[in-house]
């Protein structure tokens, strides 16, 4: 492989690794890549101290702690022509000062792959095995009273593995492209008493149509597709299985009026085993304003029916989002966000509803090429018609993101 390729790809791998950080917008920690044989390494580390004065999100007796969390990445990463290949791995363990059974120790591997063999073919694969957990306070255990939680023991860890591929046929500047991705999941818990109605395998897919009818707007069509079967059946006294169809249309747009954005509007069909089907309109919308050079406006939102947590069987949301960042110094830069969500649950007795508010504030400071420090404080006011569900949480963390 020539050496030119495996540099180009070392500067897609730190765009790819520092995607996340939009949000900080020129603050940014600038990773320096290492050669692997055939593959470039680019190693980062994010580390943090977080104190939480409602870890388990209780409506009274809250029980507050200071967590350390350990957060490091490796991303090999190759370039072959159009062709990329990566494989990731990535840590998120966090330590806990009150109580060692909130502990946790997150782990993701990932392998990818992106093929352009042709000018009108892309394809895109990839394979994940995930080792995840649900919170104590959240999941099974969500609006349980604290002795509950205290019983329940560590927090309950759970295993994904998925499989996921896609297609896309047409020129990148030709006027009509058609998409396909598909991607399968298996989610299964550690503790069998917990895995009880909650283990599932997921199938999620998506047909689309792109037709561009400006230089940078595109009309779209899509189809999405997915079904939830869960191991234990509904007659065996587990969950009810789950099938959306969704249809939607809109708009994307690139540098327009200072904003990039996409737009779509649709109809969901949920069927559930065993249940009345839900008819929901259904949306979803992101976009990013820079009205001046040193400002970054994102805006979001979307609503939709999706499955809820075992005793309901659905969730309808509803969800708005802004945030505003300014860049004060080449190097140092705030943003300030609000959040609004609506849950509606679906499938028991008695209906639950949720609102949510969430304020954030947060500050970036890039110290060195590969060190950037960072600050933030976020707080959640929860309401709900259900007993134990409303709650309020104040978060408050700093950290720093280390890279060579």
């Amino acid at each position: 492989m020539e050496s030119k390729n495996i540099v180009g790809m070392s500067v897609l791998g730190l765009t790819f690794l520092l995607g996340a950080q939009g949000a900080m917008a020129q603050v940014a920690t600038q990773p320096q890549a290492v050669p692997f044989g055939s593959f470039m390494l680019v190693p980062t580390l994010n580390v943090k101290t977080v104190s939480d004065d409602n870890i388990y999100s209780l409506s009274s007796n809250e029980v507050s702690s200071f967590s350390q969390i350990l957060n490091p990445n490796l991303a090999f990463i190759a370039q072959d022509r159009l062709n990329v290949y990566r494989a990731t791995y990535n840590l998120n363990a966090a330590s806990f000062a009150n109580d060692s059974n909130d502990s946790y120790a997150d782990q993701t591997f990932d392998l990818s792959a992106h093929l352009e063999p042709s000018v009108r073919l892309r394809f895109d694969g990839g394979l994940a095995y995930k080792m995840l957990h649900d919170d104590r306070g959240s999941g099974r255990t969500s609006g349980q009273g604290l002795a509950a939680i205290l019983a329940s023991g560590e927090v309950d860890k759970y295993d994904v593995a998925s499989i996921r591929g896609g297609i896309e046929y047409g020129a990148a500047t030709a006027r009509g492209l058609v998409v396909f991705t598909v991607d399968m999941g298996q989610k299964r818990y550690a503790r069998d008493f917990v895995a009880f109605g909650r283990d599932n395998d997921t199938l999620n897919s998506l047909l689309g149509l792109r037709a561009r009818v400006m230089p940078k707007t595109t009309v779209l069509v899509d189809y999405e597709y997915t079904d939830t079967n869960y191991k234990t059946s509904l007659a065996k006294g587990g969950t009810a299985d789950t099938q959306d169809n969704r249809i939607l249309a809109g708009v994307s747009w690139e540098n327009t009026a200072q904003t990039t954005g996409k737009l779509r509007l649709g109809q969901g069909k949920r069927k559930i085993e065993g249940g009345a089907d839900i008819n929901k309109f259904t949306w979803d919308l992101g976009v990013i304003w820079k009205p001046v050079a040193l400002d970054t406006i994102n805006i979001n939102g979307g609503a939709r029916a999706s499955d809820a947590t075992a005793p309901y069987t659905s969730v309808e949301n509803t969800n708005y989002s802004l945030s505003w960042t300014h860049d004060w110094l080449d190097r140092f830069n705030t943003t300030v966000s609000l959040g609004s969500s609506k849950d509606d649950y679906k499938g028991a007795t008695p209906a639950r509803s949720d609102d949510s508010k969430n304020y954030g504030l947060s500050a970036n400071y890039q110290m060195r090429r590969w060190l950037t420090l960072n600050a933030g404080v976020n707080v959640t006011d929860r309401s709900s018609n259900a007993a134990g569900f409303a709650n309020k949480r104040n978060v408050m963390s700093v950290g720093a993101q280390v890279s060579l």
